[in-house]
Formats: structure tokens, sequence, C-alpha cells
């Protein structure tokens, strides 16, 4: 399971989401971590609990944008985030996220809790 559901929120930044869940249930973890800051508080942690979950699971991921405010250079967002973790219970919880542009791609600069995805 992979996909991103939308309302008002603008077309890249919904591509960028849906990018961010298909390499997390493609075991791509330098592709999903290309999506986040290095900056980002937590950063290695996350990159860590990544890695590990997707070394002893496959995993489904599907994002849904259930708030969103901001510009075309920055936005907070409140995301729907369902995991679907091979033999575990099903993740779902609103996740909160900030995300900025860097030349013309968006970056995860925030996300909250950090820990949604620790194996």
């Amino acid at each position: 399971m992979t996909g991103v559901m939308w309302g008002q929120t603008p077309a890249d930044v919904v591509e960028f989401f849906r990018g961010t869940a298909e390499a997390l249930a493609n075991k791509d973890t330098s592709g999903f971590m290309e999506k986040f800051d290095p900056k980002m508080p937590g950063f290695a942690k996350l990159r860590d609990d990544v890695e590990t979950l997707v070394t002893r699971a496959d995993v489904g991921s599907a994002i849904e944008v259930v708030k969103d405010d901001g510009d075309d250079q920055k936005r907070v967002l409140e995301l729907d985030w369902l995991l679907e973790i091979e033999k575990e219970p099903h993740r779902r919880l609103i996740v909160k996220c900030s995300i900025e542009r860097r030349g013309k791609k968006w970056k995860i600069t925030a996300l909250e809790p950090i820990d949604f995805f620790r194996k």
C-alpha cells in the first residue's frame, strides 16, 4: 500500500509525499532519507530507525494530508500516516511535519513524533 490523499494541497507537495511513501515501501532507505533535511532534529535517529525497520520487515506506507498551511517556500502539515508492517498491527498516527523548499526540491525540516518509524 502506497499513496497520498489530498484536498487543496499543491500538486508538487502531493508528489513529494507520494515519493516519500513509495521510497519507504520499496525499502529505499536512501531515497526516503533524501526527503529530509540532514540538519533536522532527530535526523540520525530517524535514519537508524528506518534502516532497522526496512531491514526487518516489509513495509507499506500511505499518507493523507489532513492539514496544510503555508506558501511555495514553507509549509506546516498534519499527515495521517499509515504504516503497514509485516507481522505487526498497523500503525496510524497524525504526524506533524514542516517542509521547506531547498532549491527546486522540498525537504522535511521537522517531524513529530520522530519515533513513529521505530521497529
